[in-house]
């Protein structure tokens, strides 16, 4: 989710997080989504580039991630979007790449000061349905990739707040009026991007609404654990805060009940409850835990990986709402050092909504390594998304998860429904089941 905050050092974090995404990983190849405005598919590509031989990058598979993640800028460019008949204004990009990718690397040789590496990389992309259908009838995109990462840096070609060199790759973007020198001979050099489509994997159609609200492991208790993570920091007017103190008003509101439990939490959690009386005369125990928290990874505290780690293990569904951290908020590996190893029940039903930006990049291949035969359905978004209309699209997934009505809207719609606020603009909301 995007406000102006301090970005970390892009490439270590990548790395790090990323490493099962390398060459030696192997996943699963019929991940699939559903989504109103968007179409998975596949994607390879051979390329060649260079790098210097003091790079901060410490391995082979760094520096062709490092390479790579240029696609992320690229791809998020108004100009290139423009190319595909679409209103930047409406969708900040054609898509995203999954960041777990398959890395070969075929060849390597010193020239120089630098190493020259030829590569194969593959994986999976989520592309805006425009692009995804000429893509997919013409099987390729020719991007301009970067000759050198390191060569390329003009802070004139770059984000205004976020605009460092480790950051570089997040904007870069060729294509912008200046900097159109980026996309050719020297500093760059075209590659062919080749697009498929991905296998028919059979998905549920719906949430399965009546088996997630009914006997789900919790009884009669129909459980929703929701996180708000700061934008910036702990003050007053911070939108993170004000989120939090937005949807405790929601939820007033509609009929909950509020108590506050301390415990042994140094933050307090907003507990609220209601019984909901369906059209077929069931009743419902609904309870939604609240908790306003710092979520990134270099803090400290344990309370947001105390808080995850029960959500993951007890809760029907997880609302996030914060920012992704490319990926390193919600890494499971990284909340297990700070709360313990999670237990994953393959006997649940569960439905998270990772609401923060690009989280389909990082975070379907990350639940799929640790529970493979999970019930989960994540829902996130395929570009950045906002902390200003947050709540608005949050509400409209909670007004399907506790009307009194029972039924199962499919995901299409809840969808759909989920991105009326948005006045025709899209994040490429999309739904994958693991």
């Amino acid at each position: 989710m995007m406000a102006h905050v301090f970005f970390t050092r892009a490439s270590k974090i990548l790395s790090s997080l990323m490493a099962i995404g390398l060459t030696g990983f192997s996943f699963a190849t019929q991940a699939q989504i559903i989504s109103p405005q968007a179409t998975e598919v596949k994607f390879s590509y051979q390329a060649t580039f260079e790098a210097p031989l003091d790079a901060d990058e410490e391995s082979y598979d760094e520096l062709m991630h490092l390479h790579a993640s240029h696609i992320f800028g690229i791809f998020h460019s108004p100009e290139l979007v423009t190319k595909f008949k679409i209103d930047p204004e409406l969708s900040e990009g054609i898509g995203a790449p999954r960041s777990q990718m398959k890395f070969k690397l075929l060849a390597s040789e010193i020239s120089g000061q630098n190493f020259r590496i030829t590569y194969k990389n593959s994986g999976k992309m989520i592309l805006h349905n425009k692009v995804a259908k000429r893509l997919l009838k013409t099987g390729s995109l020719d991007l301009p990739l970067p000759v050198n990462p390191y060569e390329i840096y003009d802070p004139a070609c770059t984000d205004e707040y976020y605009s460092g060199f480790s950051d570089y790759w997040y904007f870069y973007n060729p294509f912008r009026k200046g900097c159109e020198y980026l996309s050719a001979p020297p500093k760059a050099a075209n590659v062919r991007i080749a697009i498929t489509a991905t296998e028919y994997k059979k998905m549920d159609q719906t949430p399965k609404l009546p088996y997630l609200r009914g006997n789900n492991g919790n009884g009669d208790l129909f459980s929703i654990y929701a996180i708000h993570g700061y934008a910036e920091e702990n003050i007053a007017d911070d939108p993170g805060r004000v989120n939090f103190k937005e949807l405790n008003t929601y939820l007033l509101e509609n009929g909950f009940t509020e108590t506050r439990e301390h415990q042994s939490r140094v933050i307090p959690m907003y507990v609220y409850r209601k019984d909901i009386r369906l059209d077929n005369g069931k009743k419902i125990q609904v309870e939604i835990k609240h908790l306003l928290v710092e979520t990134s990874q270099s803090s400290k505290s344990k309370v947001f990986a105390t808080f995850f780690k029960e959500a993951v293990e007890n809760a029907d569904v997880i609302l996030y709402g914060g920012h992704s951290g490319l990926g390193g908020n919600l890494d499971i590996s990284s909340l297990e050092e700070k709360a313990g190893a999670f237990q994953f029940n393959p006997k649940k039903k569960q439905v998270f909504f990772f609401d923060s930006c690009a989280s389909y990049s990082y975070y379907l291949e990350h639940f799929r390594v640790e529970k493979t035969k999970a019930k989960i359905d994540i829902i996130s978004n395929g570009l950045s998304s906002y902390f200003h209309t947050s709540n608005a699209v949050l509400t409209k997934l909670l007004d399907h998860l506790l009307t009194p009505q029972n039924s199962d809207p499919t995901w299409h719609d809840i969808l759909s429904d989920m991105e009326t606020p948005l006045d025709g603009a899209t994040y490429l909301l999309n739904v994958g089941g693991i």
